[in-house]
């Protein structure tokens, strides 16, 4: 894309094509839902816009057709906002979903924040969220082509009176000084893919926080400028990256693990180190946990056989390192010290924290045994699901070979001590 294709998307011609390629997206969708198999075509994409404006430049209907299918892509991460925006595969790759982005903005202006330095903002959803907590925001995009998208997108959402987009490189001394002059908080994104490596089709992922784009030390820079800064990193990275007196979150959306967060201490809740958030449409406000120490002067939590109930606590409490949470709200412990399974007698739930399993059957792992137990109890579906072990799931459900029969069952697995064990489930 290039900022010719952004102005051709935004003008009046752009819109209507993609008015008209999303309507007849949605029909087709609908057909393919109700048994169509050839409804989803692109090139019946293509002649059906073709008929709607025949005199429409062949690559911008091109774009079109590319926006309507990151949109599509997009609805689940962003909701109603993606029918209303620009994307890139890439730019999407790295969005924010707009449940988490309202939460962290609802956090800074709890914390006092007024105007926010979103340094890095990609295609700028993030410095909407902002603007819809009601801050104003200084947004600053290196690449020209993304900073006149995130432009489009934030006065698509009505929020360009709060939000000045700055085509530039945050890293440069003038243009950060300039930047942050005004502003009393500050986030950061830094970019964590390589657009000049790919894989599958994909910009290669960077692991090391050093070749983030900014990277890490630079992050730290800004923080002791500003103390209300907080940026978003990978799920993966080491607890020490937490600075002295701020907190990492980790945050999940419907059991889906999906960003990880260091602030720094303006805008860490009090005596708070280690947190995970967990949002489930089925609640009505998300659920947290927290701790106020770090992980290595974590207390273990018991260890002891199985009980009534098993729990698998959510990803955001295992990578925030909060499975003793879970333990001592159903007043439980763990399988095995190196399994993050909570077991116990108690029929407490903690829903959405972690999902409960009543357990009828635990024994040693055997292929035989457990399919004997199953086919006894007339299981003919089975859910498997394992930590710490090297037994594949999909290699035991295919080899479980069940003959038909009306019941399910969810099979765990997991190592406790130097062997498998498997434990015979119902969902809650």
């Amino acid at each position: 894309m290039d900022l010719e294709t952004v102005a051709a998307l935004g003008s009046p011609a752009g819109r209507a094509l993609l008015e008209a390629a999303t309507a007849y997206d949605d029909g087709a969708h609908a057909r393919a839902a109700a048994g169509d198999p050839t409804a989803v075509d692109p090139l019946k994409a293509v002649t059906h816009l073709r008929r709607q404006q025949p005199y429409a430049d062949p690559r911008l209907v091109a774009e079109v057709l590319t926006q309507v299918r990151l949109r599509r892509r997009a609805r689940p991460r962003l909701g109603g906002l993606a029918r209303l925006i620009l994307l890139t595969d890439d730019g999407l790759e790295q969005a924010t979903r707009t449940v988490v982005a309202d939460l962290r903005a609802q956090r800074y202006a709890a914390a006092g924040a007024t105007h926010v330095a979103d340094l890095g903002c990609g295609l700028g959803l993030d410095a909407a969220a902002f603007a819809r907590a009601g801050l104003r925001v200084t947004a600053v995009e290196r690449d020209p082509v993304t900073a006149a998208l995130a432009t489009h997108n934030v006065a698509a959402l009505g929020l360009a009176d709060l939000v000045t987009v700055v085509t530039g490189d945050a890293t440069e001394a003038a243009l950060l000084d300039a930047a942050l002059r005004d502003a009393d908080a500050a986030y950061v994104d830094p970019a964590r893919r390589n657009p000049s490596a790919q894989r599958d089709g994909r910009s290669v992922r960077v692991t090391n926080p050093e070749l983030w784009s900014p990277p890490w030390p630079w992050v730290s820079q800004v923080a002791a400028r500003i103390p209300r800064t907080a940026a978003k990193v990978a799920p993966g990275i080491p607890h020490e990256m937490t600075p002295p007196g701020g907190c990492a979150t980790w945050t999940s959306v419907d059991g889906q693990l999906v960003e990880a967060e260091i602030a720094w201490p303006e805008l860490t809740p009090p005596g708070t180190r280690r947190r995970s958030i967990v949002v489930s449409s089925a609640a009505a406000r998300p659920a947290v946990a927290e701790s106020a120490v770090d992980l290595v002067d974590e207390t273990p939590p018991p260890v002891g056989p199985v009980g009534r109930w098993i729990l698998e606590p959510d990803d955001a409490l295992i990578r925030a390192g909060l499975v003793a949470h879970v333990v001592a709200q159903v007043d439980g412990r763990l399988l095995d010290p190196h399994v993050a399974y909570v077991t116990t007698d108690a029929d407490i739930d903690v829903s959405p924290l972690a999902t409960r399993f009543e357990v009828h059957h635990a024994m040693p792992y055997d292929l035989a045994h457990l399919r004997a137990d199953l086919v006894a109890r007339g299981v003919g579906h089975v859910v498997v699901k394992k930590r710490a072990t090297s037994l594949d799931p999909d290699v035991v459900r295919r080899d479980l070979k069940l003959p038909r029969a009306s019941g399910s069952a969810v099979v765990i697995l997991a190592r406790v001590g130097d062997d498998p064990w498997a434990y015979v489930c119902t969902p809650d």
